[in-house]
């Protein structure tokens, strides 16, 4: 998905599926008026992927415009296999991961084995309801396909993906359930040094927790994944369930309650942000995929978010689109303060239904020591800021 592959939120598939072919679960989840509703996350949704990196310098209206284009994020290395994870005493797993920066843009992805054949990398994003792979890599590896393929929409533009069937697969020698995957063709993925698939939050949210320690490079999960949801559900956090212990190392310096719909092939966690001056929250998802954070363009406008002189390119589900930055002055998840940080403004296009007016990314959370996101507990735990 990158070195071009910064990825836009993959639309919501338009068409009904037949019966019997439902892979991308059809769900609404009602919330508070706050909220708003939680609508159709199909298999295609994935977070606003977004590169950094100079492009060009061009001259709009007589000022001066900064046009930020694609980089390359660094992925693991080939060289680790398909092995790598440290089985802790506790029980609990520790991932290997690899967290690349490219200016102030953040990616973290990990090595991922298919029937034993890769390593293969895979983005890491718990912004992606559901779980992806490029199709090139689905066909060399011949995984059975799951019914007919599905008509998607993206900005100013459509795909097809096909939902194909993973039976053995691991994440640096860590086993993961068997499970359907959408396979489709995004510009940018494949490639030498490139993504081929992502992991979705339907996939780690099974885990029930994760802790991401950014300066060491690892992922820990408490144990194994539990068994898929068998319907619909909606938790709102924090719950008074404590944090899973094999993830805390001393006190958080913030702890935010989540919103957690989950259903047998999807997840999706949100939380709410507070911009100084606003007179309510908004609604952001969590979103690790997320190289820079995302504002949507209606809280820009009706905030009055200071604009800058640059723009930033952004390659999406299906086409490439270039979309302002914008500042996000002071601003902060339940009282906990965030780096203020340059956030990409975009219509959030059918994302806006579902009270969802922007993403939370891996620049911001990576700001801190650790970041914890706890499925089951519904709850964000943030580590002290980084030096």
């Amino acid at each position: 998905m990158e070195g071009s592959h910064r990825r836009q939120r993959r639309e919501t598939d338009q068409d009904r599926v037949p019966p019997g072919q439902e892979g991308p679960e059809e769900h609404l989840v009602k919330g508070d008026r706050r909220w708003g509703w939680l609508r159709r996350f199909a298999v295609v949704v994935g977070a606003l992927l977004v590169a950094a990196g100079l492009l060009l310098i061009a001259d709009v209206n007589g000022s001066s415009i900064r046009v930020l284009g694609n980089q390359k994020f660094a992925v693991p290395p080939k060289t680790s296999g398909c092995s790598g994870v440290a089985a802790l005493a506790s029980g609990a797993f520790r991932v290997p991961i690899t967290v690349s920066s490219v200016g102030s843009e953040v990616e973290a992805s990990v090595n991922v084995c298919v029937a034993g054949q890769g390593p293969f990398p895979f983005v890491i994003d718990t912004g992606a309801s559901s779980s992806a792979i490029d199709l090139s890599l689905a066909q060399r590896l011949h995984l059975p396909k799951l019914g007919s393929p599905l008509r998607y929409a993206g900005i100013g533009c459509t795909g097809i993906t096909q939902l194909e069937e993973l039976t053995t697969w691991s994440m640096a020698g860590l086993a993961l359930a068997g499970q359907p995957i959408a396979a489709q063709t995004i510009p940018g993925w494949g490639g030498e040094g490139e993504p081929v698939g992502l992991l979705g939050a339907d996939v780690l949210s099974r885990f029930g927790a994760l802790r991401f320690d950014f300066a060491a490079q690892t992922m820990t999960v408490p144990g194994i994944q539990a068994p898929a949801p068998n319907g619909p559900s909606l938790v709102t956090g924090p719950l008074a369930s404590p944090i899973p212990s094999d993830l805390v190392s001393g006190p958080p310096s913030s702890i935010s309650g989540l919103r957690v719909a989950e259903s047998l092939n999807y997840a999706v966690a949100t939380t709410f942000v507070h911009f100084r001056g606003a007179d309510q929250d908004e609604v952001f998802e969590l979103d690790t995929g997320a190289s820079r954070s995302v504002v949507g363009a209606s809280v820009t406008r009706t905030l009055g978010l200071t604009k800058t002189t640059s723009l930033g390119e952004m390659q999406t589900s299906c086409s490439r689109i270039t979309v302002p930055l914008v500042q996000s002055g002071p601003w902060s998840v339940n009282n906990g303060q965030l780096a203020p940080l340059m956030l990409r403004s975009t219509d959030l296009g059918q994302l806006r239904p579902t009270g969802i007016n922007g993403l939370l990314g891996l620049d911001e959370l990576s700001r801190f020591e650790y970041a914890i996101i706890d499925f089951k507990g519904a709850t964000l735990a943030l580590g002290p800021r980084r030096q």
